[in-house]
């Protein structure tokens, strides 16, 4: 294996070598001809394929396809030829029952895992779908454990009984104090081992979720986010200030995924730097490519806000045809008149990152390549060319923008899942088959 020294050294050379080298960068086209499996969905599906969003998905080392159907209140398992195999789980206050289903991960031998932000609890499932028992997500009780424990991006452990996810979000720790005031509570936040970009693998072995460190990842320095109160419920502006802290448009996202051998790959920063860390989370490896962040002009800064503003937009009505999440919605108009307003507000104020990253997606398949997306032809856009590295972490080749796209969910023996749309704008699940070379 090459050192991670040798490819940072190739990167690092200066600003000048790294423009020349990005010039110079040649795609090696890979075919993105996939083999249609099946599909299940859209406007004359039968009743069990009748999704009415498009959802978390995940494959079982059986080629079974576990998706999250939260409009119907169940998941929904999928044979690989494409047939209902069974579903399981219902709406309901109840031990297994959903009330506000967030995610779904599914483990290589069939159990699976259901994130309930209702019941504040892991819900665990056998392979033939019955419910097994719960895990609590944090320690306290009422509405604001709802927030202290709350994880987004959950994983499944490829290790063993566990999740992998990011730390808790400073937002929703903020937002649990705030409730609990609200309440007349005094919710303590725990100290988390690390923040949202970082990882944290979950134990679920006990009554309540035990969080290890893994790793951090490297953050933009910025200013600590101003304390919020009760009072501020009156002003939606210093609410959002607090909520939001110092963040900023085209700031690098923090991109993971786990490594079937236990492992992580992740990408922290602006540069094509994707980095390969043990189960621990220490770094053994970093892939590049000679591409280079590029300075965020006055153009890419109107762009990205007006686009930020439009996504923003088709956000809101999506979630306002969710029962469960236009019920927050409202909840949080009712409490701050003009919440929705200012947020628009704040995306117009957010300040910039001084350059546009260059990696917007990172990906393990079934097997252990790595699909690694960087960015359109445009600031704003995720959905660029996806680098094909094999598992000898040798460059394999580049997809074309949107051929086929990252997949959903990546399954054995090539399986791929997409959502995709009819005419009518019914989403369907599509599973393909990847070519040997790109598994």
């Amino acid at each position: 294996m090459r050192k991670p020294i040798v490819r940072l050294l190739g990167a690092g050379l200066g600003v000048a070598l790294a423009a020349t080298s990005q010039l110079s960068a040649q795609d090696r086209p890979l075919s993105a001809d996939l083999a249609e499996v099946y599909r299940a969905g859209g406007l004359n599906a039968e009743e069990w394929a009748f999704f009415e969003d498009s959802a978390k998905a995940a494959f079982d080392a059986a080629g079974n396809l576990f998706v999250l159907d939260r409009a119907a209140g169940h998941i929904v398992v999928i044979d690989p030829q494409g047939k209902l195999v069974r579903t399981f789980g219902r709406t309901g206050q109840g031990p297994g029952e959903f009330t506000m289903v967030m995610d779904v991960v599914v483990w290589r031998d069939g159990r699976s895992g259901v994130s309930d932000l209702g019941h504040a609890a892991i819900l665990i499932f056998t392979p033939d779908g019955a419910f097994e028992r719960s895990v609590r997500m944090a320690s306290g009780q009422g509405p604001a454990a709802m927030f202290t424990g709350a994880r987004a991006g959950l994983k499944s452990d490829p290790l063993g009984n566990a999740l992998i996810a990011p730390g808790p979000p400073a937002a929703m720790g903020r937002m649990a104090q705030l409730i609990g005031g609200a309440l007349g509570e005094d919710v303590e936040v725990p100290d988390a081992g690390v923040d949202e970009r970082g990882l944290e693998r979950l134990g679920l072995d006990g009554d309540v979720v035990s969080a290890t460190p893994i790793l951090q990842g490297w953050r933009v320095p910025r200013g600590e986010a101003p304390e919020l109160g009760v009072d501020d419920l009156a002003d939606p502006s210093d609410f959002a200030d607090g909520l939001m802290g110092d963040v900023r448009h085209l700031e690098p996202r923090f991109h993971w995924d786990p490594l079937p051998g236990g492992g992580i790959a992740y990408s922290d920063s602006s540069a094509y730097a994707v980095k390969l860390a043990g189960p621990e989370g220490e770094v053994i490896d970093v892939l590049t490519r000679p591409f280079s962040p590029e300075v965020v002009t006055e153009r890419i800064r109107e762009g990205t806000i007006a686009y930020t503003l439009r996504r923003m937009e088709e956000e809101f009505e999506k979630q306002s045809r969710d029962p469960e999440l236009a019920g927050l919605l409202e909840g949080a108009a009712s409490i701050m008149p003009g919440f929705m307003e200012t947020m628009r507000e704040q995306v117009a104020k957010q300040g910039f990152h001084h350059e546009v990253p260059v990696v917007r997606g990172v990906r393990a398949t079934w097997d252990g390549s790595l699909w690694i997306q960087r960015r359109g032809e445009e600031a704003w856009d995720d959905a660029g060319p996806i680098d094909v590295f094999g598992v000898d972490r040798e460059y394999v080749g580049t997809l074309a923008a949107g051929a086929p796209g990252m997949p959903v969910a990546f399954g054995p023996d090539g399986l791929v899942a997409y959502w995709e749309f009819d005419e009518m704008d019914m989403p369907m699940i599509v599973v393909k088959r990847l070519p040997a070379a790109i598994r």
